[in-house]
């Protein structure tokens, strides 16, 4: 699974969509904002491993920790999980908290990549994947006020769906982080040297 965990992703995420397009006849806001997360993530991670890729390289050497090819595939199956989870859950289950965490992650992914820009130096003014993510950002800027003008997530909601994203997030974070010999303590030290 490690070595074609992008691969798996792809026929998960494309096979949901292209079903969905070809057999569901009514689907709700809510699942057809989870289609579109789906897609989008899953394009994301092509352009930051595949095309062109050089994203993970980009972090092992901001933190300096050293990116074998095996770590570097183990370290993409938390994150086709966290992808798979937070969109098919939500899909089948109608759960609008968990349905706000590829909205917020979309949020987060569109900042560090811009921002990663300057952070990494960057002779052009791109860092892996960031086409995506301010397509998902953009997506997530709609979906905000979509989710408020349905009545699909309102204020508390809303603030629950950030802890849901805290969580999610961490726990995968914290997962990949194990996978390159480091925890979040080294991690914190390392990024004081940078700053």
């Amino acid at each position: 699974m490690k070595k074609y965990s992008l691969e798996i992703l792809t026929f998960l995420t494309f096979g949901m969509v292209t079903g969905c397009a070809v057999f569901y006849d009514s689907m709700t806001i809510l699942q057809k904002t989870m289609l579109a997360y789906m897609f989008l993530f899953t394009i994301h991670e092509w352009e930051e491993i595949r095309l062109p890729g050089g994203f993970a390289q980009l972090m092992a050497k901001f933190f300096g920790f050293e990116l074998t090819p095996e770590k570097e595939q183990k370290a993409h199956i938390p994150v086709v999980v966290l992808i798979l989870f937070m969109t098919f859950i939500p899909f089948f289950t109608q759960w609008n908290i968990l349905a706000l965490v590829p909205v917020y992650l979309g949020f987060m992914e569109g900042f560090i990549h811009v921002a990663g820009i300057k952070i990494h130096k960057m002779l052009k003014p791109y860092t892996p994947g960031m086409v995506t993510a301010i397509c998902m950002f953009a997506v997530s800027v709609y979906t905000v006020h979509l989710f408020s003008a349905q009545d699909i997530a309102h204020g508390s909601t809303f603030a629950w769906g950030v802890l849901a994203t805290f969580l999610c997030f961490a726990a995968m974070q914290r997962t990949v982080i194990a996978i390159m010999g480091m925890g979040y303590r080294d991690v914190i030290a390392r990024f004081r040297k940078k700053a």
